[in-house]
């Protein structure tokens, strides 16, 4: 139970010297002194018995590493190789082999690859040598790419003789004609490629059109004339009429027209037709009306000596 003030019976708290009601001084405890040290008894510890020595057994040294499990000897790499050779009149072809850690297989005394015929290949041991493996046939090294020429015209096609005073060219285009000595091809721009010397403004333009959108040449000429009155001056046609050139549908075309230039009338003609290969093809020569007999001996020549290939 609580304590009170043993003068005038009030509660107080443990601690408290003085009551709060009375003031009067409560009664303290009297001090006791610690006992020293010395004369408190000294707890002994049990002894506690060391635990009996434990004796291991001596580990043996470690020996060397067990040697991994040796894999197949060699592995198909190459299913076949890229080529067969011929020998006695059949074709012959080997297995390529690699080695288990992926170098390039042995090499037999003349430098060949060596080969073998078994699906199932052993392993060799030294005290059982392996036969010699087969080698393959050399090889010829690849030769250098060479450098493109010019098509030629193929055998059995020739192409006229070029007259006195021209020479046959074979265009890459996959044509060839017979164009004056000192002419020779100078541009070829979208399908259009120009023969032509070093002076005048006499040439040959060689229309080359792969699946043509229109039907005919005749119809391709038609569509260019209403543009040609259009943009010409003083143009005038001669001839456009259908025609068969070299045993296909083709069309001629034929105009003059005046140089806004030098005022000089000038005199086209132009020869089209769709080839068995569906490329629509024009032979066009252009010049001085004055001179025309000259140009149309090219145009002629040209005509007569004209060759697919």
């Amino acid at each position: 139970m609580p304590p009170h003030c043993p003068h005038c019976g009030t509660e107080v708290s443990d601690d408290a010297r003085y009551c709060l009601r009375c003031g009067r001084e409560r009664p303290q405890p009297q001090y006791v002194p610690p006992v020293p040290l010395e004369a408190m008894e000294t707890a002994t510890a049990t002894p506690v018995n060391p635990p009996p020595p434990v004796h291991l057994a001596p580990v043996p040294a470690p020996g060397p590493p067990p040697s991994p499990a040796r894999k197949n000897p060699a592995r198909v790499w190459a299913a076949t190789l890229t080529a067969a050779f011929l020998i006695g009149g059949g074709a012959t072809a080997g297995v390529l082999l690699l080695s288990d850690d992926g170098t390039a297989p042995a090499q037999s005394q003349n430098d060949k690859p060596v080969v073998t015929t078994s699906d199932h290949p052993t392993e060799s041991t030294s005290s059982a040598p392996s036969a010699p493996a087969p080698t393959i046939p050399p090889q010829e090294s690849p030769k250098a790419p060479e450098a493109p020429q010019s098509p030629q015209i193929p055998e059995g096609l020739q192409a006229p003789d070029a007259p006195a005073g021209f020479r046959t060219v074979t265009d890459p285009a996959g044509f060839s004609l017979a164009v004056p000595e000192l002419w020779s091809r100078t541009k070829a721009v979208s399908g259009q490629i120009t023969y032509s010397g070093s002076t005048g403004m006499e040439h040959l333009l060689i229309g080359v059109v792969p699946n043509p959108p229109y039907a005919s040449s005749y119809d391709n000429f038609l569509s260019i004339e209403n543009k040609a009155r259009v943009n010409q001056k003083d143009f005038r046609r001669l001839r456009l009429e259908r025609n068969t050139f070299q045993g296909r549908p083709g069309a001629i075309w034929e105009y003059t027209f005046t140089d806004k230039q030098t005022g000089e009338t000038l005199h086209a003609i132009d020869q089209g037709y769709i080839a068995p290969n569906g490329t629509d093809y024009s032979i066009y020569t252009k010049g001085r009306d004055r001179d025309w007999q000259y140009s149309r001996k090219t145009f002629d020549t040209a005509l007569s000596t004209w060759t697919l290939h």
